[in-house]
Order: C-alpha cells, then structure tokens, then sequence
C-alpha cells in the first residue's frame, strides 16, 4: 500500500515513500504508522472526486500540502505573437544543455518546501535533477529558451502517447523576459513540432501560471489534492 518513490529517495538522500492505494487509511492505525515508519516521509495523492475523507487522512498524520490545478491545452490553438519573435527556443536535441540549480529562479508555490529540512535551494537541486532526467530521455522535447543568445529560462516536457506532458518550466535567475514570454514561446515551438495537446498541472497558490495558462486558454479538469506525512516530533 505504501512503495518508496525512487526519485524523491536519490533527491532526498533518505527513503520516500508514496500511497499507492486508498485502503490504507482503512487499516487500524496501529498498522499504518508501522508501515510510515520505514519513510523519512511520505506523499498522498487524490483527485477531489474521490471520496477518502479528509479526516481518514488527518487521522493517519497527513497534512494538507497543495492543490494542483490540472488541465489540458490545445497547443495548435495557441497564436504567435510578434513579442516573441526576439526570442529563441532552442531544444536539447538540436543543441545539448543541462540545468545547473544555481542558475535557476527559486521555486516559491512548492510543497516539498513544508518538509522538516527542505530548503529553496534543496528544491532547485529535486527539480534541476528531475530536468536533466527528462533531458536525457526525450532531448526532442526539452527546451532552452534564449534571448541573444543567452539562457532566460527553460521547458521540458515527456510526450506521452499523444499528449504532450509539459512537464517543468523555469525561469533564469537572471532573466531579462517574462514567464508569460517563456511559457507561450514553448507553447508556439512545441505546436511547431507537431505536438498538439499539451497537458499539466500547477500549484493554486501560483496566481501568475494560473494567469498565464488562462491567458493561454486552457480547459481545466478536475483538481488534484496532495498531503505528505513526516514523522512526529520528539518531545
């Protein structure tokens, strides 16, 4: 019922572990909290119409963590505009790079941020790794967006069968441009490359992708709510 993310495990440095079935929470808490108990934390996810309570989850000692905004985005629908032409987007396939988390803007609407021992810097190596994953497996869909010829920002993303993942977007830390500039470039290159729907997910608390996906015209499906359990505090 509960299995290590192997990703959060190499990110973190200590086991990591995921709900990957519901009827946990119906066990006796006895048994819940000796399976939790082999995990430095652990990450539970539902959409909201599901139907464990949220008091079934607070008992087990999750916290309410985020709200991810999920939704599904027409990328030929998406117009260029002469704000962009500047503006290159250069994909990994064409000419390699990797993401140093020291260049990358600091990831404020995250809620690995609420573990005991997380740090923006911390969460900038998690994202950094993960991006350099995906560039590494799908270059074709990974990208470096540039202005004269310098790093302002990058958009990687997985394609999975037919609908394009757009998986992770990041702003330079130095960057000259917007992220409305950033995401609606990718957006216009990955419909230049043939990809035609483009699906995600974002945090609510993160009003300026909210603005940009809606701008961008997006139709929203239905919200996915997290919770991460850490281990009691000593007293």
């Amino acid at each position: 019922m509960i299995h290590e993310h192997a990703f959060n495990t190499a990110w973190w440095g200590k086991p990591a572990g995921v709900v990957s079935d519901a009827s946990f929470f119906d066990q006796p808490l006895a048994d819940q909290e000796a399976q939790l108990a082999a995990y430095a934390w652990v990450e539970y996810r539902q959409l909201y119409d599901t139907d464990v309570p949220a008091w079934a989850l607070s008992r087990a000692g999750f916290t309410h963590a985020d709200i991810q905004l999920r939704f599904k985005l027409g990328l030929h629908q998406v117009d260029p505009s002469p704000s962009l032409e500047p503006i290159d987007g250069v994909f990994a396939s064409d000419d390699p790079f990797q993401l140093n988390p020291d260049h990358m803007a600091l990831f404020q609407h995250e809620r690995f941020l609420l573990l005991p021992g997380a740090t923006p810097g911390r969460v900038n190596a998690r994202y950094a790794l993960w991006a350099n994953n995906l560039i590494a497996e799908q270059p074709e869909w990974c990208m470096e967006v540039r202005l004269d010829g310098v790093a302002q920002g990058w958009f990687v993303s997985q394609m999975n069968g037919k609908s394009l993942n757009l998986t992770l977007a990041m702003l330079h830390k130095d960057a000259t441009i917007s992220g409305m500039h950033l995401y609606h470039k990718a957006m216009v290159e990955y419909a230049k490359r043939g990809a035609r729907i483009g699906s995600a997910s974002y945090s609510a608390t993160n009003t300026m992708v909210m603005g940009i996906y809606a701008r961008l015209g997006v139709r929203y499906l239905v919200p996915e709510g997290f919770w991460l359990w850490t281990p009691p505090t000593q007293s």
